[in-house]
Parts: C-alpha cells; sequence; structure tokens
C-alpha cells in the first residue's frame, strides 16, 4: 500500500475499526465458526446505516401494533354499531306495537 492509502485509512478511522474488531475476535474465548461473518457483524454495528435500520426497524414494528389496535378498533366499532341498530329497530318495533294497542283500545272505546 502507497502512505498516501495509509494516510487515508488512519484519518478516516478505517485501520482504527478494523483493528477493534480484529482485537475483539481475538479475544474472544470460542471463536466463531465463520470468523469474515463475525468481522462483517460487528464492522456494519459502527457503521451510522446500522443505526438508521434499526431505528425504522422499531418504528416499523410501533407502526405494526397501532394498526393492530385500530383493527381491533374497527372490529368493536363495527360491532356496536350493528347492536345499536338492533336496539333502534327493536325500540322501532315496540312503539309500533304499543301505537297499536293504543289505537286499537282507542276504537273499543269509541265501540262503547
Amino acid at each position: 500500500m502507497t502512505e498516501e492509502v495509509i494516510n487515508y485509512f488512519e484519518k478516516t478511522g478505517v485501520i482504527a475499526k478494523v483493528t477493534d474488531v480484529l482485537k475483539l475476535l481475538y479475544e474472544m474465548d470460542e471463536k466463531p465458526v465463520d470468523p469474515f461473518e463475525f468481522i462483517r457483524t460487528n464492522m456494519t454495528e459502527i457503521i451510522p446505516e446500522k443505526v438508521e435500520l434499526t431505528k425504522l426497524e422499531e418504528e416499523y414494528n410501533t407502526v405494526i401494533q397501532e394498526i393492530a389496535i385500530l383493527q381491533q378498533d374497527i372490529i368493536n366499532m363495527t360491532n356496536r354499531l350493528k347492536e345499536l341498530e338492533t336496539n333502534e329497530k327493536n325500540t322501532i318495533l315496540g312503539l309500533r306495537k304499543n301505537d297499536m294497542k293504543m289505537h286499537g283500545n282507542a276504537e273499543k272505546d269509541n265501540e262503547k
């Protein structure tokens, strides 16, 4: 490598990051089966996109939970609406029966 590339890696923190991951791998009591996967995984943990991805996953899970709650609210409200419609129909039928009884009693009273 040229001195220029080494300086670039040092300035941008690449050498420090790679050194940290290799040190972490070296210090492990039980070495991973796939050291390349270990390096990839641990290198991505220091990349800002990983943090953003984690935030987006949390936001996604929150939104999914909110959707489930709203869907349950829709079911509950639909059931309540059906219940109110049934009660309204029963009330109207009950009023009609009372009107018919009253009308029938009024006719009987008029006949007397």
